[in-house]
Protein backbone atom coordinates (compact mmCIF):
# COMPACT_ATOMS: atom_id res chain seq x y z
CA UNK A 1 0.00 0.00 0.00
CA UNK A 2 1.40 3.46 -0.82
CA UNK A 3 1.57 6.32 1.48
CA UNK A 4 -1.36 8.13 0.41
CA UNK A 5 -3.91 5.01 1.53
CA UNK A 6 -2.56 5.15 4.84
CA UNK A 7 -3.06 9.13 5.52
CA UNK A 8 -6.77 9.37 4.19
CA UNK A 9 -6.73 6.08 6.69
CA UNK A 10 -5.10 7.72 9.22
CA UNK A 11 -7.32 10.73 8.78
CA UNK A 12 -10.68 8.37 8.91
CA UNK A 13 -9.16 6.99 11.90
CA UNK A 14 -9.23 10.39 13.93
CA UNK A 15 -12.54 11.61 12.67
CA UNK A 16 -12.19 13.36 10.04
CA UNK A 17 -14.05 13.36 6.36
CA UNK A 18 -13.35 11.54 3.74
CA UNK A 19 -14.15 11.51 0.04
CA UNK A 20 -16.88 9.58 -1.37
CA UNK A 21 -13.99 7.82 -3.76
CA UNK A 22 -12.48 6.64 -0.45
CA UNK A 23 -14.99 5.42 1.11
CA UNK A 24 -16.05 3.45 -1.99
CA UNK A 25 -13.02 2.27 -2.18
CA UNK A 26 -13.33 0.84 1.92
CA UNK A 27 -16.16 -0.37 1.71
CA UNK A 28 -15.04 -2.67 -1.81
CA UNK A 29 -11.63 -3.59 0.04
CA UNK A 30 -11.31 -5.74 3.07
CA UNK A 31 -7.47 -5.59 3.24
CA UNK A 32 -8.09 -1.62 4.12
CA UNK A 33 -11.57 -2.35 6.13
CA UNK A 34 -8.61 -4.70 8.67
CA UNK A 35 -6.07 -2.05 8.23
CA UNK A 36 -8.61 0.72 9.30
CA UNK A 37 -9.73 -1.42 12.42
CA UNK A 38 -5.74 -1.99 13.13
CA UNK A 39 -5.43 2.17 13.18
CA UNK A 40 -8.88 2.35 15.40
CA UNK A 41 -7.49 0.21 18.13
CA UNK A 42 -4.42 2.15 17.98
CA UNK A 43 -5.85 5.22 18.33
CA UNK A 44 -8.01 4.16 20.81
CA UNK A 45 -4.76 2.95 22.84
CA UNK A 46 -3.19 5.93 22.71
CA UNK A 47 -6.46 7.49 23.89
CA UNK A 48 -6.35 4.97 26.40
CA UNK A 49 -9.90 4.28 26.02
CA UNK A 50 -11.10 1.06 27.34
CA UNK A 51 -13.71 0.12 24.77
CA UNK A 52 -13.14 -2.74 22.69
CA UNK A 53 -13.82 -2.14 19.14
CA UNK A 54 -16.77 -4.18 17.49
CA UNK A 55 -15.71 -6.59 15.53
CA UNK A 56 -16.65 -6.27 11.74
CA UNK A 57 -19.08 -9.37 12.14
CA UNK A 58 -20.95 -7.71 15.18
CA UNK A 59 -24.81 -7.81 13.40
CA UNK A 60 -24.61 -11.49 12.15
CA UNK A 61 -23.78 -12.31 15.73
CA UNK A 62 -26.64 -10.67 16.86
CA UNK A 63 -28.88 -12.06 14.39
CA UNK A 64 -27.67 -15.72 15.11
CA UNK A 65 -28.57 -15.20 18.69
CA UNK A 66 -32.08 -13.58 18.28
CA UNK A 67 -32.64 -16.10 16.26
CA UNK A 68 -32.00 -19.18 18.70
CA UNK A 69 -33.58 -17.09 21.39
CA UNK A 70 -37.57 -18.63 22.05
CA UNK A 71 -40.57 -16.57 21.17
CA UNK A 72 -42.63 -15.91 24.11
CA UNK A 73 -46.05 -14.86 23.68
CA UNK A 74 -48.31 -12.55 25.73
CA UNK A 75 -52.00 -14.10 26.26
CA UNK A 76 -54.45 -11.51 27.83
CA UNK A 77 -57.09 -12.98 30.32
CA UNK A 78 -59.66 -11.97 29.48
CA UNK A 79 -61.10 -12.68 33.22
CA UNK A 80 -58.47 -10.64 34.28
CA UNK A 81 -59.82 -7.86 32.15
CA UNK A 82 -63.04 -8.00 32.69
CA UNK A 83 -62.64 -7.85 36.42
CA UNK A 84 -60.99 -4.63 36.22
CA UNK A 85 -63.62 -3.40 33.85
CA UNK A 86 -66.46 -4.54 36.17
CA UNK A 87 -64.81 -2.77 39.54
CA UNK A 88 -64.48 0.07 37.17
CA UNK A 89 -67.90 0.53 36.83
CA UNK A 90 -68.78 -0.27 40.16
CA UNK A 91 -67.18 2.57 41.57
CA UNK A 92 -68.42 5.26 39.07
CA UNK A 93 -72.35 3.68 39.10
CA UNK A 94 -71.77 1.89 42.48
CA UNK A 95 -74.32 2.82 45.00
CA UNK A 96 -72.08 3.97 47.76
CA UNK A 97 -70.72 6.81 45.56
CA UNK A 98 -73.85 9.04 45.67
CA UNK A 99 -74.75 8.99 49.41
CA UNK A 100 -71.13 9.16 50.34
CA UNK A 101 -70.91 12.41 48.27
CA UNK A 102 -74.23 13.96 49.47
CA UNK A 103 -73.04 13.48 53.17
CA UNK A 104 -69.55 15.12 51.90
CA UNK A 105 -71.63 18.18 50.50
CA UNK A 106 -74.34 17.96 53.78
CA UNK A 107 -71.04 18.05 55.96
CA UNK A 108 -69.30 21.14 54.67
CA UNK A 109 -72.19 23.35 54.28
CA UNK A 110 -73.48 22.23 58.23
CA UNK A 111 -69.54 23.32 59.22
CA UNK A 112 -69.62 26.19 57.22
CA UNK A 113 -73.23 27.13 59.15
CA UNK A 114 -71.97 26.70 62.46
CA UNK A 115 -68.78 28.45 61.84
CA UNK A 116 -70.57 31.48 60.64
CA UNK A 117 -72.99 32.29 62.92
CA UNK A 118 -69.88 32.14 65.48
CA UNK A 119 -68.58 34.50 63.97
CA UNK A 120 -70.68 37.21 62.87
CA UNK A 121 -73.54 37.03 65.78
CA UNK A 122 -72.77 37.42 69.34
CA UNK A 123 -75.62 36.55 71.76
CA UNK A 124 -77.17 40.08 73.91
CA UNK A 125 -75.79 38.95 77.38
CA UNK A 126 -72.14 39.31 76.43
CA UNK A 127 -72.89 43.25 75.07
CA UNK A 128 -74.06 44.01 78.83
CA UNK A 129 -70.96 41.97 80.62
CA UNK A 130 -68.49 43.88 78.46
CA UNK A 131 -66.97 47.04 80.12
CA UNK A 132 -67.78 50.53 78.41
CA UNK A 133 -64.67 52.38 77.03
CA UNK A 134 -63.51 55.51 79.10
CA UNK A 135 -62.58 57.66 76.33
CA UNK A 136 -64.60 57.55 72.96
CA UNK A 137 -61.60 57.09 70.33
CA UNK A 138 -64.41 56.99 67.30
CA UNK A 139 -64.54 60.44 65.72
CA UNK A 140 -67.86 61.95 66.30
CA UNK A 141 -68.10 63.85 63.03
CA UNK A 142 -66.56 61.19 60.30
CA UNK A 143 -62.84 62.62 60.66
CA UNK A 144 -60.44 62.83 63.17
CA UNK A 145 -59.44 66.37 64.63
CA UNK A 146 -56.67 66.99 66.22
CA UNK A 147 -56.34 67.76 69.91
CA UNK A 148 -55.75 71.38 71.07
CA UNK A 149 -56.77 73.44 74.25
CA UNK A 150 -58.67 76.22 72.30
CA UNK A 151 -62.44 74.92 71.50
CA UNK A 152 -62.37 75.46 67.35
CA UNK A 153 -63.52 73.34 65.44
CA UNK A 154 -62.07 72.09 61.60
CA UNK A 155 -65.23 74.10 60.04
CA UNK A 156 -63.75 77.28 62.04
CA UNK A 157 -60.11 77.21 61.47
CA UNK A 158 -61.15 76.47 57.51
CA UNK A 159 -63.75 79.66 57.77
CA UNK A 160 -60.78 81.79 59.36
CA UNK A 161 -58.09 80.96 56.38
CA UNK A 162 -60.60 81.61 53.67
CA UNK A 163 -61.23 84.90 55.31
CA UNK A 164 -57.56 85.81 55.58
CA UNK A 165 -57.60 84.81 51.55
CA UNK A 166 -60.26 86.86 50.47
CA UNK A 167 -58.38 90.16 52.85
CA UNK A 168 -55.41 89.20 51.19
CA UNK A 169 -56.83 89.39 47.99
CA UNK A 170 -58.70 92.47 48.80
CA UNK A 171 -55.67 94.29 49.97
CA UNK A 172 -53.67 93.55 46.26
CA UNK A 173 -56.61 94.55 44.88
CA UNK A 174 -56.50 97.70 46.31
CA UNK A 175 -53.53 98.56 45.56
CA UNK A 176 -53.81 97.64 41.78
CA UNK A 177 -56.33 100.80 41.77
CA UNK A 178 -54.51 102.95 43.84
CA UNK A 179 -51.19 102.06 41.41
CA UNK A 180 -53.71 102.77 38.22
CA UNK A 181 -55.04 105.71 39.46
CA UNK A 182 -51.83 107.07 40.00
CA UNK A 183 -51.15 106.28 36.46
CA UNK A 184 -54.05 108.16 35.18
CA UNK A 185 -53.31 111.12 37.30
CA UNK A 186 -49.96 111.39 35.79
CA UNK A 187 -50.89 111.09 32.12
CA UNK A 188 -53.49 113.66 32.70
CA UNK A 189 -50.69 115.89 34.50
CA UNK A 190 -48.53 115.37 31.67
CA UNK A 191 -51.09 115.66 28.97
CA UNK A 192 -51.25 119.96 29.31
CA UNK A 193 -47.33 119.73 29.50
CA UNK A 194 -47.01 118.08 25.99
CA UNK A 195 -49.98 120.59 24.74
CA UNK A 196 -48.13 123.64 25.65
CA UNK A 197 -45.24 122.35 23.72
CA UNK A 198 -46.86 121.35 20.72
CA UNK A 199 -48.59 125.03 20.50
CA UNK A 200 -44.71 126.95 20.74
Amino acid sequence: MSSEKQDWLSAATDNRQISDAELDLLLQQPELQQKLERYQLAAAVFRQEKSVPLPADFSTDIAALLQDEPAYRLTQSRNLLQKIGSGIRYAANGSWLKPAAQGAVAAGVALFAVLGVQQYQQPNGQDLMLPSPVLQTNPIGGFATPVSLSSTTADTRFAEQEQQAMQEQQRRLQALLQAHRQQVRVMEQQQPKTEQENEQ
